[in-house]
């Protein structure tokens, strides 16, 4: 099971408030998970995602680097 949870990735796609990040950070710790990707964040790194994330710092501030790259993968149409 600890390798199945290594390997999941959590993806927050335009998330508004820095709050979000830091919430889904604490959720992730907490199920032992710790790779969580940010698609264009409305604000990132702020101290509001670092204040959400109590004792789960670690996890928001592995993606400050992770914020700038695009996500790919969405074919052209309208749902799929």
């Amino acid at each position: 099971m600890r390798e199945f949870l290594e390997r999941m990735r959590i993806v927050l796609c335009r998330p508004s408030h820095p709050g979000n990040i830091g919430s889904a950070a604490r959720a992730m710790k907490t199920m032992g998970l710790a790779d969580l990707r940010l698609v264009a964040p409305a604000r990132f790194p702020a101290p509001e995602a670092q204040w959400m994330a109590t004792h789960a710092g670690d996890v928001p501030s592995a993606t400050a680097s992770a914020h700038s790259r695009s996500a790919r993968g969405r074919a052209n149409g309208r749902l799929r």
